[in-house]
């Protein structure tokens, strides 16, 4: 490995990124120079709007009041750094394993006379030059101005510092993040399986975000509880340990600025991780170069081995679920929605956990009721179900009926009834609400014992209204769905961002089955409360029989619906 090649492959892709350069290429399209400079000169008078503000707003407050509560959290700094930290880690998870995975592009850059080493190696300190710049584009300015207006005689000497350690942090966090992923490629074995696990993780997040955004709002006294609350959880996860990377950058930065004595220890700690650091990035590119060689993550590659081997596999023959008997065209669309959904990481991510986020805003509502509201909690959590399996109702059901898009022209012409077509998309979202009832009974057992003998009548009612609702949805999308929709929103049709289904008739796939739910298991567990679990039961018969006829009656009406559509409507 030379510094030459080095060079050359990272001014070529920070040039084809960036484009501040003429950019060249067949698929490449040349800008304007100010849209190819915009970026540059917008951080640019950023941070010049950061540093004046800076050099207006301290001599106001006072640089000696400053200057002693920066001094009195240096120690508190290395939390924010540690947190910066932790971002290029995650950021970076999946870089390296789609990156090794992505063998065509690898084979292709590998006609170079450079070593597939080294253009890892340039692959991983360009994650970091993305990692880093959006810090270094904040928090350079602010040091800038700090140093200016700082009392301290070395306090200029905290913007190199600022800027190095800030590197060192982004490159310890892309390099472990790179390692993970490829361990994480090496166990799961396949980059479509690694996605999924990121997208799921990724949607759990963002409930999570929603779950800390309601309490906030329902169960404390405002935002401010929130800072500390969360240096708590970052002391016990060890954010604000002293021999972290974050409190050498925030002891020698810090230090500088307000004058502080440097500690020779904190020198040696800043010299420790950038050699840590130089080290691992090295050891991501070799691990990198390895994986690709072994074929880690190449199963699209074409690689042929010195022995034949034919390529065999089972015809695609869906059976019907055992206990249960289907035609060949529910038993196919069944299966065919599961699985295209299966396939596509994000949207089974989006399908299963999405449906969380309506359900921290009714559990936050019940825990700020108070004592009162706290002795209905089993009951709620049963009501719970209701928004839950409708959700799968409508994505199942609804969404990916519209999803068919073009495939409809092969399903009018195909000798199937359209009837069975929808309603193996309806059956498709059935283990779904059955699975998520059987957690909830598990829950409410939990909180309320007495409350087991109504646990087959919660799980069947949720599988009810998740018929019914499978079979509305159905029909508001044969309705008011654009068929000419793609799963992801904004690449739809328009310039708006358009939903699968709109107006009336996703408001009425949602309203529709939400009135069902609540009042027929109010109902069948009402009578159950006051008259006895038996007649819970009892109940139980009509409101299936009700919930399965409105699902066969719309279902069938949206197979009508869709064996009259026109090709203008979904091509």
């Amino acid at each position: 490995m030379t510094l030459n090649d080095l060079w050359v492959l990272l001014k070529q892709d920070l040039t084809q990124s960036y484009r501040v350069s003429g950019a060249k290429g067949k698929r490449t399209t040349q800008k304007s120079v100010f849209r190819r400079l915009a970026a540059p000169i917008a951080a640019v008078a950023f941070g010049i709007i950061i540093i004046f503000g800076l050099i207006w707003v301290v001599p106001i407050i006072g640089w000696d009041n400053l200057d002693t509560i920066l001094t009195d959290n240096i120690d508190s700094g290395s939390s924010l750094f540690n947190v910066l930290l932790l971002f290029s880690f995650i950021g970076s998870i999946m870089v390296s394993a789609t990156t090794v995975g992505n063998s065509s592009r690898m084979e292709y850059l590998m006609t170079m006379p450079i070593s597939l080493r080294t253009l890892f190696l340039e692959k991983t300190i360009i994650v970091i030059v993305y990692s880093s710049v959006f810090f270094l584009v904040i928090g350079t300015p602010i040091f800038i101005g700090l140093s200016i207006v700082s009392n301290a005689a070395l306090a200029f000497l905290s913007i190199p510092i600022f800027v190095g350690m800030m590197l060192i942090i982004s490159t310890l966090g892309v390099s472990l993040g790179g390692l993970m992923g490829l361990l994480f490629s090496r166990l799961l074995a396949g980059r479509r399986r690694l996605k999924q696990i990121g997208w799921f993780v990724g949607t759990s997040l963002a409930v999570l975000a929603s779950a800390l955004y309601y309490y906030f709002i329902f169960l404390s006294d405002g935002f401010a509880e929130i800072f500390p609350w969360i240096f708590e959880i970052l002391n016990a996860f060890g954010f604000t340990s002293g021999i972290s990377p974050g409190a050498a950058t925030s002891a020698l930065a810090l230090g500088f600025l307000v004058g502080e004595p440097i500690i020779i220890n904190d020198v040696l700690l800043a010299l420790l991780y950038s050699a840590l650091a130089i080290g691992l990035v090295n050891l991501n590119a070799y691990v990198s170069e390895t994986a690709h060689y072994s074929g880690w993550l190449a199963s699209g590659s074409k690689r042929t081995s010195k022995e034949k081997a034919p390529v065999a596999h089972e015809v695609w023959n869906p059976q019907a679920i055992p206990g249960l008997s289907f035609n060949t065209a529910t038993s196919v669309s069944i299966w065919y929605n599961i699985t295209n959904i299966r396939r596509e990481g994000r949207v089974l991510a989006q399908y299963l956990v999405g449906p969380l986020r309506f359900i921290v805003i009714i559990l936050f509502g019940v825990f700020a009721g108070g004592e009162l509201v706290m002795g209905f909690a089993p009951f709620i959590v049963i009501a719970v179900t209701v928004p839950f399996v409708i959700s799968y109702a409508v994505s199942f059901a609804g969404y990916e009926l519209v999803y068919e898009g073009r495939n409809l022209m092969n399903l009018q012409l195909a000798p199937l009834s359209m009837y069975d077509y929808v309603m193996g998309k309806v059956y498709s979202s059935a283990p779904f609400a059955f699975v998520v009832s059987a957690v909830v009974s598990v829950l409410i057992t939990i909180m309320s014992p007495s409350l087991l003998v109504y646990v087959p009548v919660v799980i069947l009612s949720a599988v009810f209204i998740n018929q019914a609702a499978g079979g509305i949805a159905a029909n508001a999308a044969a309705i008011g769905g654009d068929f000419r929709a793609e799963r992801i929103v904004t690449r739809q049709r328009g310039a708006q961002v358009q939903m699968p289904i709109r107006g009336w008739s996703i408001l009425r796939a949602q309203l529709l089955p939400n009135l069902i739910g609540f009042t027929g298991l109010s109902a069948v567990l009402g009578l159950g409360l006051f008259l006895g679990p038996l007649f819970s039961y009892v109940a139980l018969v009509p409101f299936g029989v009700i919930c399965l006829s409105l699902s066969r009656h719309y279902a069938r009406s949206a197979g009508n619906k869709l064996t009259q559509k026109e090709a203008s409507d979904y091509l």
